[in-house]
């Protein structure tokens, strides 16, 4: 558990089991820790400050959420995504946001594209990956919001969740200039009307970082 000691303690004891659950979500999804690691139940609840209660209850939300398991006799893990798994959830995503997409366009007005315009214009100022990620997430975000898709959106952002440390690991999301043009290409042809265009846009755009990531991983990395 070689992380634990850089994790932050809780400010807010009322709410322990929601701090506990978002920092470790925050440590899993930033890579901080491997993949097999053993999350103890004993040494997070003694690193937090809190009973093993609290602890349990993050640990079975992470769970619900793909990104703990729970093997044989209540051990906890970070489980490892082979390729395949990786693959689908990308291909998955793309279904899913192309349906929000396709929900979404009617009401991404003049104003709101200007707005993802700027996102995409901030993205080309970021310093760093962390940064730029960040606004990656707020340009689909702020696109497929107005799709009032709530569960939908809810399935996509836990995938994006289950495979974002693989995106930081291998450092394949990181392609700015491919991924900027993709971006103003779905604007291009929503601003042209043609919804169908800018759904097979976003579509290859996240197919694009499937294969950037897929590519990136070591060659020792399960099939």
């Amino acid at each position: 558990m070689s992380p634990l000691p850089t994790l932050p303690a809780l400010t807010d004891r009322r709410t322990a089991s929601d701090e506990v659950a978002d920092t470790l979500r925050d440590a899993i999804t930033t890579g901080q820790f491997e993949d097999g690691e053993e999350l103890n139940q004993v040494e997070l609840a003694k690193h937090f400050g809190v009973s093993r209660v609290p602890v349990r209850e993050a640990l079975r939300r992470l769970q619900a959420e793909g990104l703990v398991s729970a093997e044989a006799h209540r051990r906890v893990v970070v489980p490892g995504l082979n390729r395949d798994r990786i693959s689908e959830i990308f291909e998955v995503r793309a279904l899913l946001e192309r349906y929000l997409l396709e929900r979404s366009a009617p009401h991404l007005d003049a104003g709101r594209l200007a707005g993802l315009r700027a996102v995409c214009d901030s993205m080309d100022k970021a310093r760093g990956r962390d940064a730029w990620l960040a606004r990656n997430h707020e340009f689909h975000r702020g696109l497929l919001a107005p799709a009032d898709g709530p569960l939908t959106v809810a399935i996509v952002e836990r995938l994006s969740h289950q495979v974002e440390r693989y995106l930081r690991r291998t450092g394949g999301v990181h392609r700015p200039t491919e991924a900027g043009r993709e971006h103003r290409a779905v604007l291009d042809a929503l601003e042209r009307g043609s919804v169908a265009d800018a759904a097979e846009v976003l579509t290859r755009h996240i197919l694009a970082t499937r294969d950037s990531v897929i590519a990136a991983l070591p060659d020792d990395h399960p099939e």
